[in-house]
Parts: C-alpha cells; structure tokens; sequence
C-alpha cells in the first residue's frame, strides 16, 4: 500500500494539474504577502487606528480555511480529484499498472495522494499568510496584545479540520464520478452540479415542500446538501432551513457531520466495488 502511495505520488507531484489546483495556493498567497509587504513599506505610515479585538485579528487570520469550503475552491478541488481518478482513463495506463498492484490499493492510494497534496498545499498556505501577519507587526500593523500562540494554533487547527470536511466530500464524489464515467470532463460538470444543487437546495425544498411535504423533509434530511451547508455554517450557530411556515429543518454539527461521513464512507464503498468489477483490458 505505502508503494503504492509512493508511485501516486511521485506521477502527481509536478503534473501540470497539481501546480494549477494544488501547488497554486501557497504560491498565490506568498505572492499576495510579498505585495502587501512591499506595499506596506513603501507607504507613508500616519496614525494608526484603534487596536482590533484579538478574537477579530484570530478570527480574520483562518480566512484562508474559507477556500476549500467555498464552491469556486470546491470546483477546484473536483478539478483536481477528476484528473486524479479520469486521467487514467484518458492516458491509457491502467492496463500498466493495474498487474503490479490490488485494485483497491489504487483507489485508496489515489484518494491519501489527493486528500494529502490538497491539504498540505492549504497548510502551507495558511503558515505564509501567518508569516506575513507576523511580519506586517513590524511595519505598523501591530497584533493585538490578547493574541497568543496557542489561541491561534487553536483556531487554524478547528478552521483546517472543519475545511477537511468539504474537501474529503468533494473528492470522494469526484472520484466516483471518475470511476463511472471514465472521463475528466464528466466528472468536473457532475462535480459542479452536485455543489450547483447544494447552494439551490434551500430553494428546491420550498418549492417542492408544497407539493410532497413529508417525501421532501425526509429528502433534505437523507440527502447530503443540506448537511454540507450545516457544517460550513456551524461555527455561526448551524444553518436552520426554514421549508414552510410550519416546517423548520434544523440539525446538530454532529448530527450533519454524521450523515456527511456516511455519504462519503458510501461514496468510496461505491467506487471501489464499480472499479473492482470494472473492464480495463
């Protein structure tokens, strides 16, 4: 399995798809501090304003975890996890590799290499925008005297497990997706759709609620959207999804998260029996 990992690995690390989806964020956000650093030193300096409130300065400085959950960041991400699982396809090479290794093996490999590089790129990222937090201190942006090291690795710690979320969702149904359709292109659109129906979700239920009040309730209660909604609002209270006057959704972080966890573990169950039973010759 680790050799497996490794070979992963080794194809994805300087593909072209991995610098524009994976290795773009930290090279973006480095080029963003040095902008603003550079900026910030040639600028005159006047009067500095009021002290921000050290939970506010803690708070805006895990902005970056709000990429992965967003839906351009998770269209990135379906991006990526599509030449990840369809590349094979396109490329031919199944047949090449498939005699050396379990099928499972390769699946699983292919989700820890994606899983791995995406979050590794985010953490990298989040260090750089710290790094240039912690140098602008010395041109006049002064951090607040209530921030400490442990609240801030607290609060980036929370903010990369929730953004872990989202992303293993994201892959796992691109890889699905992959895995049926055994194209690049198919998997990026029905990628795109699933996160589309996710932010129309609200809407949908409303409408539908009208017609099938009790098919619908258990359907926003079964189906994933609403779910992935709650987690990403969780941190503000949850998300209630108001369907009628009558008639309010509304779940636990735990309770969304469990459902989620279900849907992925179903998702990679799924992709791993089609790909067993799949024709590659």
């Amino acid at each position: 399995m680790l050799d497996a990992v490794r070979a992963e690995a080794l194809k994805l690390r300087r593909h072209r798809a991995t610098w524009l989806m994976v290795w773009v964020y930290p090279i973006v956000f480095t080029m963003i501090i040095i902008g603003v650093l550079i900026y910030g030193a040639l600028k005159a300096h006047g009067v500095p304003g009021p002290e921000q409130p050290a939970a506010d300065w803690i708070k805006d400085s895990v902005i970056l975890w709000a990429v992965p959950t967003s839906p351009p960041g998770r269209f990135l991400i379906a991006g990526f996890a599509a030449v990840v699982f369809a590349g094979e396809y396109g490329w031919n090479t199944w047949k090449l590799i498939i005699p050396a290794r379990a099928r499972w093996q390769l699946i699983a490999a292919k989700w820890v290499v994606a899983l791995g590089f995406l979050m590794l790129a985010l953490v990298t990222a989040d260090l750089v925008v710290l790094l240039g937090s912690w140098l602008g201190s010395f041109e006049g942006d002064k951090i607040p005297a209530g921030v400490t090291l442990g609240a801030v690795l607290h609060a980036h710690w929370q903010s990369a497990i929730h953004a872990l979320v989202p992303i293993a969702y994201t892959i796992a149904f691109a890889g699905l997706f992959a895995i049926l359709t055994q194209s690049i292109l198919a998997t990026v659109i029905l990628s795109i759709a699933l996160v589309v129906i996710e932010g129309l979700w609200p809407l949908l239920g409303m409408f539908f609620h009208q017609y099938a009040p009790a098919l619908t309730e258990g359907l926003v209660k079964l189906l994933p959207f609403y779910h992935m909604s709650n987690v990403n609002a969780w941190a503000k209270g949850g998300m209630p999804l108001p369907l009628a006057p009558d008639a309010i959704v509304s779940f636990s972080f735990g309770a969304s998260l469990a459902v989620l966890a279900a849907w992925i573990l179903a998702a990679a169950l799924a992709t791993q029996i089609r790909f067993l039973r799949q024709d590659l010759n």
